[in-house]
């Protein structure tokens, strides 16, 4: 059978025989109900809706973005959304980086989109920021329990009332992709990041978790706790709402408006009933985190490898379809992400388990992933060099892979996830 799998902006075709393949899952098994113009056109209406346009009359509205490493269809978004903003009297979009790069081509689109929609909309009294986590000003707010200090970019001081828009998915440490995290880490300092994520060394730090979540067995999550902690002494007693999206390549599958922490936790419960999986696990894995921006780079990509690591077996191999046109990751990351985990396996733990730097949990979540399989094959277009001196094995080919799986073992069972950034496999076992 034929298979078709998302790679970068591009398609791969593969053929497996279908006695040999055991799933193939994708993000949202089910239909689109709507078009996004429609879909969003309904969200907007209701008391929620009226009680924001209420709220933020006559006062200061921030209004936090996610950034372009995420998918968000912002131009249908701000062309149903932005009239609900005209009773403010001053509008401030900030892109929530976090530690990503502000001054990416992605940002520039999204800024642009916001310009363009806010014409149209009437808004005049506006101001657009993509967040620095070194060089913009900031404003020490508090210490969480956890003893991250939260150092927050002061142009969300003056604020009155918060909106966030946030693209909800499964996050393979902080739980979900929600709107704690645009404000942790993503209007803060390097260093209150740096703080957080050393907690994404602890197991219980994993997907599915959330202190948000309907299901009190599944609240705790240290890392997601910490952020919540230092998202309440940001925004103090000010009002929080969002607009949260479930996204399937730019088609948008579930919208609600209001209240931050109701909505957080109406948009868990169904990620997790669309998006999550029990399985079996095979020996064989052929992962994609779904095309661009997701396989942007093996930073960013590699989060694909983490969600559905429980669908392979120990001593396994995962065929990785990630093209990373932007190579191995940003520059800042590569000291504590590339060139570390480069060194020797034991040394990846070691080093890292004396002194945590911000970026590190990724080499140490990857070589405790190569540690426990045969191989893991990328094919990319990472130079192959590169791609060695990380424990990792080209695949120039991957049919021929696929082949050679089955020459080696004729009744070998393959799993394939398409769009596994957005996807959280569980072992049936």
């Amino acid at each position: 059978m034929k298979v078709d799998i998302h790679y970068g902006d591009s398609i791969v075709s593969l053929q497996i025989p279908e006695a040999n393949v055991e799933h193939i899952i994708r993000p949202w098994h089910e239909e689109a109900i709507a078009d996004n113009q429609a879909i969003l056109r309904q969200a907007m209406t209701g008391p929620e809706v009226e009680a924001f346009r209420d709220t933020i009359a006559g006062r200061r509205l921030c209004v936090l973005l996610d950034d372009g490493t995420r998918d968000e269809p912002f131009g249908d978004i701000f062309e149903q959304l932005f009239a609900a903003l005209r009773t403010s009297s001053f509008v401030r979009f900030l892109i929530c980086t976090g530690t990503h790069e502000p001054a990416t081509p992605q940002n520039n689109r999204i800024t642009a989109q916001v310009e363009k929609a806010a014409d149209k909309a009437g808004i005049g009294n506006f101001e657009i920021h993509a967040h620095d986590c070194e060089r913009d000003e900031f404003a020490e707010v508090g210490v969480t329990s956890r003893g991250t200090e939260i150092i927050c970019n002061v142009l969300a001081d003056d604020a009155d009332v918060f909106l966030v828009l946030s693209d909800v998915k499964v996050h393979y440490f902080a739980g979900y992709s929600n709107p704690i995290k645009n404000f942790v880490p993503g209007i803060c300092a390097f260093r209150t990041a740096e703080q957080n994520h050393s907690l994404a060394l602890d197991d219980k730090s994993t997907f599915g978790v959330h202190p948000w979540h309907p299901d009190s067995d599944r609240r705790n999550n240290p890392l997601a706790s910490d952020q919540l902690e230092g998202m309440r002494l940001i925004v103090k007693e000010r009002p929080v709402f969002t607009l949260v999206t479930i996204t399937t390549s730019g088609q948008i599958r579930w919208v609600r408006f209001g209240p931050v922490e109701s909505i957080s936790a109406k948009a868990f419960a169904t990620v997790d009933q669309q998006n999550t999986h029990t399985v079996t696990p095979t020996g064989r894995l052929i992962v994609s985190p779904g095309g661009l921006p997701n396989d942007i780079d093996l930073y960013i990509a590699q989060r694909a490898l983490e969600l559905t690591k429980s669908a392979v077996t120990d001593g396994g191999e995962i065929l990785f379809l990630a093209a990373c046109p932007n190579g191995v990751g940003e520059e800042k990351t590569m000291e504590n992400f590339y060139h570390r985990l480069t060194a020797p396996i034991d040394e990846i733990f070691n080093s890292i388990e004396s002194e945590y730097k911000l970026y590190s949990h990724k080499p140490y979540k990857f070589a405790r992933l190569i540690r426990r399989l045969r191989r893991i094959r990328i094919f990319s277009r990472i130079p192959d060099d590169l791609v060695r001196a990380a424990h990792l094995h080209p695949a120039h080919e991957p049919q021929a892979v696929i082949d050679e799986w089955l020459t080696e073992q004729p009744d070998a069972r393959i799993t394939i996830v398409d769009g596994a950034n957005k996807i959280a496999l569980y072992n049936a076992c």
